[in-house]
């Protein structure tokens, strides 16, 4: 399981390298980054690796303005994880009162359990995930605590109905804002098998006292195929810091992981592509790689590894952009990958209506064929670039 040593030609895998490591990374990036400063801190701050970078790199080796800025990104993550402990024990006490108990997601959990400094892990929000049947009381908590429904673009009509989460966010920016989840390992297929995920977990939940008495954390073979399915279909298996979150799940529980109990799960949660796709790419880029029984178990057919492939080949930039082929390809069962499409191109007007936030059902389809037409364009214009 332990990570690979060698220099790497992108400077924040080797950014992610030295981090499971434990060893300066000043010399095996400096050739590299010095080619373009300025683009590698840009890179950097939108996949959230600046705080380690800075780290990495404040003895030296990196220009002073570049330095500066990076050690703003810094200065800002610890800022973050100083006010975000205190808010998030306030929301889980709050849902405890209410009878609520809530499993932390990501964020504040992984920087505090699985970095050496919780300031490298920054985030954009609290990941909180509630039992369906919870999640109208876990909502009413929130706006008693002064949160309003603030997702772009998505109504809280829409987000009840079809969503599995719904977003939260605080008057004038003075607190996180609140992912609220009531599903956990959720697909673009939206099938039955995402709610069977979310009932499942909680009977292996674990206690976290430190978060509060209703705290819980998942179950280490629940958490990999959470951050797996994360990464692979959330960020179409873009961005080093999701492969570094999964690579330091895997390293500390590897060996300890009940990989048949894995597999099984991610085979009946109709996630096991997503799953296979990401733990190779993290085991290609960081070296640490899961059992090969275990991948072999969980490898998809011939031909969905070879698109996959391909479409990795052109890299981080046409996978984002690409992201609704990549979700396709990530999908285990036809049924799904028929929903997905039907849903796509015949919509339900309730469904759109709500989607668009609109009244006339006419301008909520001329706006979904609108996008449904400019993700087609983007896409055949990316095949031939």
């Amino acid at each position: 399981m332990a990570p690979l040593t060698d220099r790497s030609p992108d400077p924040l895998i080797a950014v992610a390298r030295a981090q499971l490591a434990g060893r300066p990374l000043r010399d095996a990036i400096r050739a590299v980054a010095a080619l373009d400063w300025d683009a590698t801190a840009t890179r950097a701050e939108h996949e959230r690796l600046a705080p380690i970078l800075y780290v990495a790199l404040r003895g030296g080796g990196a220009p002073a303005p570049v330095l500066a800025r990076l050690r703003a990104a810094w200065m800002a993550a610890e800022r973050q994880h100083l006010s975000a402990g205190p808010q998030l024990r306030e929301i889980v006490a709050a849902f405890g009162r209410a009878g609520i108990e809530t499993i932390l997601l990501k964020g504040p959990l992984l920087a505090a359990d699985y970095y050496s400094d919780p300031a490298l892990r920054p985030f954009t929000d609290l990941d909180l995930l509630v039992r369906r049947r919870d999640r109208e009381r876990a909502i009413a908590v929130l706006i008693a605590l002064g949160y309003t429904h603030g997702s772009p673009g998505r109504s809280y009509a829409y987000e009840l109905e079809h969503a599995p989460a719904a977003y939260f966010v605080a008057p004038g920016g003075s607190r996180l804002p609140v992912d609220l989840h009531w599903e956990c390992v959720a697909h673009p297929g939206g099938s039955r098998a995402t709610q069977l995920a979310a009932e499942e977990i909680w009977s292996r939940a674990v206690s976290s006292r430190s978060w509060g008495a209703a705290a819980r954390t998942l179950a280490p073979e629940d958490l990999l195929i959470y951050l797996a399915a994360h990464f692979a279909i959330h960020h179409s298996l873009a961005g080093a810091l999701w492969q570094l979150d999964l690579a330091l799940v895997l390293e500390r529980h590897g060996a300890t992981l009940d990989w048949d109990a894995l597999v099984g799960r991610a085979r009946r949660w109709g996630a096991a592509g997503a799953v296979y796709f990401a733990l190779r790419t993290v085991g290609d880029a960081l070296g640490v790689t899961a059992p090969t029984p275990a991948l072999n178990r969980l490898r998809p057919g011939n031909l969905r590894v070879a698109l996959v492939e391909r479409l990795q080949r052109g890299g981080a930039e046409r996978l984002v952009r690409l992201e609704y082929l990549v979700c396709a390809a990530l999908l285990d069962r036809p049924s799904d990958l028929l929903r997905l499409l039907i849903s796509g191109m015949i919509p339900s007007p309730g469904w759109l209506r709500s989607r668009y936030d609109s009244h006339s059902v006419a301008a909520a389809y001329l706006a979904h064929y609108g996008r449904m037409l400019r993700i087609l364009a983007r896409g055949l214009y990316l095949q031939r670039s």
